[in-house]
């Protein structure tokens, strides 16, 4: 080989090596600069997982610095099934410490994963006996994050209005879920570092996230205790579907309390029953509504308490025949009697005089017809059709509460309005109180209305003594309405039964409605040998005065030491 030729072989040699190099150096350069990010993503996808864990949610407080649901440190459990061990012993384990079926046990134990939820959000003595008794045992694989547990410190009080919160830390319903992203916080985010075979060598927090902000509301829990048990109570007695109570401040439209029953049982979770039927359904409020079409008539003068109305039964419109309850007759009496005794054919001259705008513009004054704007989830609008869609048979219904349909945040909204000298406030849970949204009607009109509801409680012949607590001067209107079946008119069997009480009557600090539904209409008494019929005033009524009763023992109301007056002394 002569010296050229060797020459041009080594240069082919060192230009295939330049050549390599180069290629070796751009592979790297495309590995470690042009796809970094790409490659890093996909080793940290097969080395780390990424784990968040909700941060403690805010606090909710009742109006008196009472914790009504909060936040207590917890676990969240999860299995690292490949490196797990006796899976034969942990599969009874998590039966017996976390309540799982053996189903459910042997799917997440035999699960072919590096990482198994086992379970989210549970107790701190759970998490700690499940850990102390698998070390016993010598299983090993399970993980074991902080986490927060809701805890409810007085007791599961008024689940329809708290609402629930999820096993990731989400609100589900009620407040819980009207203020999720104030309560909620951001979550811990944890980065765990597997090894080549996927053992998990390490563990920490990137990020300990941001706790959530807390929640003072207008319940007292107090008053809420008290509702819940007496609300509960008056179902059973009275074999009512359903009920519930309802309280408010009617100088501010604060509520109070908001009890039902059948009540929202975590151990036998219903979702129906986490939705306040007061806020979220609708029903005729029947004779209560006198009291509210009485006071627009006060307000435009059309009547005075002295006012001679016939309260004979029928009442004929067009040629719809209208009764009293019981088809009773009361000949002529005066407007302040027609209210005490809920007499159905008075109501319907009063509303006659008002006419259909008249009374139309009232009601849509006082609320109804559209939401109050209460800070709860899927609030109903009511129902009130426009004036030009009124009948003379629909002017003479809606005078005893047939034919509009609201719901019972609206009547006690609307009830709080007369309590309050006509001014209507915004029903409302959280603080601070909106606005007032507008003036009803002249306090003058109120005060005569509130004289007039007194009168049903302590007159002979009213529809509401049940209702009557000594001391507390209490006013209220009761309605008894019969139940539209849809597509089969009325029913004869069951009704809504209802009580609106306002104390002290001179001026209410206090609004209670009470309501049932699904009200056995009558029952046979065989003691009496006789039909019992129910009504409001004998069923709401007594459950409204329980409710006073209650608050009163508790000490959480007082009476009102006054002097009874001339009205009082008449009755």
């Amino acid at each position: 080989m002569t010296k050229e030729q060797a020459l041009r072989r080594a240069a082919l040699v060192f230009a295939l090596l330049g050549l390599g190099v180069l290629a070796i150096v751009g592979r790297l350069v495309q590995l470690q600069i042009l796809e970094h990010e790409e490659w890093l993503a996909l080793a940290r996808a097969i080395q780390e997982d990424v784990v968040e864990i909700p941060q403690r949610r805010g606090t909710i407080y009742d109006r008196n610095g009472l914790p009504l649901a909060c936040d207590v440190p917890g676990y969240c459990i999860a299995l690292d099934n490949y490196h797990m061990t006796k899976p034969e012993l942990l599969v009874p384990l998590l039966e017996e410490v976390l309540g799982l079926s053996q189903e459910e046990a042997e799917a997440k134990v035999y699960r072919e994963s590096y990482f198994t939820w086992l379970a989210r959000r549970v107790g701190r003595e759970i998490g700690e006996e499940l850990r102390t008794r698998a070390e016993e045992l010598g299983i090993e694989g399970l993980l074991f994050f902080d986490s927060w547990v809701r805890a409810y410190p007085q007791g599961r009080l008024a689940p329809e209005v708290l609402g629930v919160v999820g096993v990731d830390g989400q609100g589900l319903a009620g407040l819980e879920l009207a203020y999720e992203e104030r309560l909620q916080g951001t979550p811990a985010r944890y980065r765990v570092l597997r090894g080549r075979d996927g053992r998990v060598y390490d563990l920490w927090v990137e990020d300990p996230g941001r706790p959530g902000q807390d929640l003072t509301i207008t319940l007292d829990a107090g008053f809420q205790r008290v509702c819940e048990e007496k609300i509960a109570w008056g179902v059973g007695k009275f074999d009512a579907g359903r009920g519930f109570a309802l309280v408010m401040d009617p100088r501010t439209g604060a509520v109070l309390a908001l009890a039902q029953a059948p009540r929202y049982d975590p151990e036998d979770p219903d979702p129906n029953l986490l939705h306040p039927w007061a806020v979220t359904h609708v029903f005729e409020p029947g004779s209560t509504f006198k009291a509210l079409v009485g006071l627009a008539a006060l307000d435009q003068g059309v009547v005075a308490p002295t006012t001679m109305l016939s309260g004979d039964s029928p009442y004929i419109v067009g040629r719809t025949r209208i009764r009293n309850a019981m088809g009773r007759s009361h000949g002529t009496i005066t407007f302040r009697v027609a209210i005490a005794r809920s007499v159905n054919t008075a109501l319907i001259q009063v509303a006659r005089r008002l006419g259909v705008e008249r009374l139309y513009e009232y009601l849509v004054r006082m609320g109804f017809g559209r939401p109050t704007g209460i800070e709860l989830p899927a609030e109903a609008d009511g129902i009130l059709h426009p004036p030009e869609e009124w009948t003379d048979l629909d002017l003479a219904v809606a005078s005893f509460g047939q034919g509009v349909a609201v719901t019972g945040l609206q009547l006690g909204a609307a009830f709080s309005a007369l309590a309050n000298d006509g001014l209507l406030s915004q029903p409302h849970l959280v603080p601070p109180a909106p606005e007032p949204v507008v003036q009803v009607a002249a306090p003058e009109a109120c005060v005569t209305m509130r004289k007039l509801l007194r009168f049903t409680v302590v007159a002979p012949g009213g529809t509401c003594p049940a209702a009557e607590v000594p001391g507390f001067g209490i006013a209220a209107k009761s309605g008894t309405a019969q139940k539209a079946i849809p597509g089969e008119g009325y029913s004869d069997e069951v009704v809504v039964g209802a009580l609106a009480a306002m104390f002290p009557w001179r001026a209410p600090e206090y609004l209670i409605l009470v309501v049932y539904d699904d009200l056995p209409a009558k029952w046979w008494d065989p003691y009496e040998q006789r039909v019992v019929y129910q009504w409001g005033g004998s069923t709401a009524g007594p459950t409204v005065a329980a409710i006073v009763q209650g608050l009163e023992a508790e000490g959480l109301i007082s009476p009102y030491p006054r002097e009874m007056t001339e009205l009082e002394r008449s009755g």
